[in-house]
């Protein structure tokens, strides 16, 4: 069995391309689930960073959700995630990279603008914690949050910016695989998994992704804003037929 720990927020969108990477590979490994805030003593120890995920694979370190999938394919080829031809394996890799760097971080901030409170904090960031660290978690979240409003700049402005973003990578991907299903070739790839990954949390796809996020009003509010979106349509069909392990 493969000596691999997955370090990891329960309910992030980059944190479930790593998971859904692993699974995709039938990789065995165990998860740690961290709390946001408190996580970053801990991934400054281990990756001189403070972001999720890392993986630890036997001695190696591997921080960042795309640097971990580039690990995982080398070390695990089969089934592939990256296409077969020079040409089409520089496609996947720069929609995943665009999504990496824009997409996501948009998605994230336009999404807790709208959604972040203390209850969507307990049920969804402490999925897998224990009734102390929830109680312990509910007496800081107000701090927690202010600190996480500043890091991201989470404000009315950028979340319309961040909307505006998320609008045009659903046309992005329902465009681009509107006559074969997929971002690149005719299989599931690199650029599938990472797009829907990082378009999850704006999709309703049950507790697929890591928890179930419709919980409150604002949450039931923000999903239907895309929801019938053939992006959307699109995300919600790559997890069914492709999120199964």
């Amino acid at each position: 069995m493969a000596d691999i720990t997955l370090y990891q927020f329960a309910s992030s969108h980059y944190n479930e391309k790593a998971r859904w990477a692993l699974d995709w590979k039938g990789v065995p490994h165990r998860r740690v689930s961290l709390l946001p805030g408190p996580h970053a003593p801990r991934m400054k120890r281990l990756t001189g960073r403070t972001q999720t995920p890392a993986l630890v694979d036997a001695d190696t370190v591997v921080p960042g959700s795309a640097e971990i999938l580039a690990h995982l394919e080398r070390r695990f080829p089969d089934p592939p995630l990256l296409p077969d031809t020079p040409a089409e394996r520089e496609r996947a890799l720069a929609i995943a990279r665009e999504f990496d760097e824009d997409v996501g971080p948009a998605v994230r901030l336009a999404k807790f603008h709208e959604v972040l409170s203390s209850d969507y904090a307990l049920r969804v960031f402490c999925a897998e914690q224990s009734n102390l660290a929830r109680g312990l978690y509910r007496a800081s979240f107000p701090l927690v949050k202010r600190i996480m409003k500043a890091s991201m700049a989470i404000n009315a402005e950028n979340a319309e910016r961040g909307r505006q973003r998320v609008g045009e990578a659903f046309d992005f991907v329902a465009a681009e695989t509107a006559v074969r299903g997929y971002l690149v070739g005719d299989r599931f790839t690199i650029a599938d998994l990472t797009c829907a990954a990082l378009l999850m949390p704006a999709v309703e796809v049950g507790d697929l992704g890591g928890p179930a996020s419709a919980g409150t009003d604002a949450e039931r509010a923000w999903l239907a804003r895309y929801a019938d979106h053939p992006g959307a349509a699109w995300v919600r069909d790559i997890y069914r037929r492709h999120r199964t392990h």
